[in-house]
């Protein structure tokens, strides 16, 4: 079940003390309208009732989709536990992220039925490319899947618009073969998977 808390919080603008609603958790199939504001990216909205600052309040969260068989920890500070997972999860696919934006798409992912890290395979092709034709610092998320390709929004620093990227899915299936060859298992526990795994993996594939 999902389970929410009140906090006291001070406004950064003008110092007035008010409760924050926060999920601690979140069950995605008991309560899909959370599912929905994670995916909106509202979730973590917040906006002070006194003077209207508005900020983005992310904070420690688990969420659980049961049908699909995932639990995500968002963990804001990085911290990642080395506990060992207790028996009732120890089946489900387990990722730590360290935002809200990490915490949609891996619900995409996972609920698109992927391999996350063959998806950042991918995205580490797509922004090597895209770096040699766009100026600045690159970060790519995934957005969609179909039968025939996926699809990545692309930031790029000091472009306020995303920019839009698909790619076949047979790059997908090659990241995969890539994973095969170097026999990538998933860690039992709540796993950091990101563009450093990614590097990491390129890496030791070249290397063979």
């Amino acid at each position: 079940m999902s389970t929410k808390i009140q906090k006291d919080i001070v406004c950064p603008a003008c110092g007035q003390t008010q409760k924050l609603e926060m999920y601690t958790s979140v069950n995605a199939e008991e309560n899909p309208e959370l599912r929905r504001d994670i995916l909106r990216e509202s979730m973590f909205d917040w906006e002070c009732l006194h003077c209207g600052y508005t900020a983005q309040m992310a904070y420690p969260m688990i969420y659980h989709d049961p049908m699909n068989a995932f639990m995500i920890c968002l963990r804001p500070s990085g911290a990642v536990s080395g506990a060992e997972p207790i028996p009732a999860v120890r089946a489900l696919k387990k990722r730590s992220v360290k935002n809200p934006q990490e915490l949609k798409e891996k619900i995409l992912i996972f609920e698109a039925g992927l391999d996350d890290a063959a998806v950042e395979l991918v995205k580490n092709a797509i922004v090597t490319v895209v770096r040699k034709n766009l100026d600045g610092n690159v970060h790519a998320y995934f957005c969609a899947a179909t039968e025939e390709e996926l699809r990545f929004a692309l930031f790029v620093k000091g472009r306020q618009e995303p920019v839009y990227q698909s790619t076949k899915m047979a790059v997908y299936r090659q990241s995969q073969e890539v994973l095969r060859t170097l026999d990538y298992k998933s860690p039992d526990d709540f796993a950091v998977v990101n563009s450093k795994l990614a590097q990491s993996l390129l890496d030791e594939y070249k290397s063979i």
